[in-house]
């Protein structure tokens, strides 16, 4: 079964943590992606209910998950279950672990991983052409990799969640920058897996190196 990555791109935090998933996850995964102006209701409709896995990186809130240009994609009670059941599913969003999470499982999702309060991070506006290579950003947004990577591997749900954890623990000890560190222990305290630990989807083939990533596109925001 495909994946459904669906990667907002629209302003620095979605460039910035959309960065780390094309650069680490998405050469990993199936060649369709809802990337930038496809992150949109009606292209996840589509492809969500063949997938064996959702992967959503945008804003969001208790009780919704947004794209582009924060278009709707789930929100509570709006949405076909076909859509997440089976499925194990990882949001990087803000607050969706509060009510979002506990509805996906209530409509047959396996599992679901995502943060009952906002997800927070430091990075670096002038790396926003390259947001890879931000090494601020890296120290909270690469235990997130490491935990889907580890799914990706065939690991259980439940297994790379505690990879991602340990992330957060591992780089707060060794982190000197006190706003750094305080992002990383706030994101641990606010990270939740429900459903079924024990899910786990097809492994997918490991990373192969080297690659070349293509610079994402200029993020243009409406003049108002």
């Amino acid at each position: 079964m495909p994946a459904t990555l669906a990667l907002a791109d629209f302003d620095l935090p979605t460039r910035s943590a959309s960065g780390f998933l094309l650069r680490w996850i998405v050469p990993r995964l199936e060649p369709v992606h809802l990337y930038s102006f496809l992150a949109r209701r009606l292209p996840f409709q589509l492809s969500a209910p063949q997938s064996d896995i959702i992967i959503g990186m945008g804003h969001g809130d208790e009780n919704a998950f947004t794209g582009q240009n924060e278009a709707l994609i789930l929100e509570v009670g709006r949405y076909d279950p076909r859509e997440v059941e089976g499925k194990i599913i990882k949001l990087l969003s803000c607050q969706a672990g509060v009510a979002l999470g506990p509805d996906l499982i209530r409509n047959g999702a396996a599992c679901f991983m995502g943060y009952t309060d906002d997800y927070v991070w430091v990075c670096d506006a002038d790396l926003a052409s390259r947001p890879w290579a931000d090494e601020m950003a890296a120290t909270s947004l690469m235990p997130v990799i490491d935990g889907l990577n580890a799914l990706l591997d065939g690991k259980t749900a439940e297994e790379a969640f505690e990879i991602e954890l340990e992330g957060y623990r591992r780089n707060a000890e060794l982190e000197e920058d006190e706003l750094i560190r305080a992002c990383l222990e706030f994101n641990r305290g606010n990270a939740v897996l429900l459903g079924d630990g024990s899910a786990r989807v097809r492994p997918r083939p490991g990373l192969a190196l080297p690659f070349r990533i293509l610079p994402p596109p200029p993020i243009i925001l409406p003049i108002s």
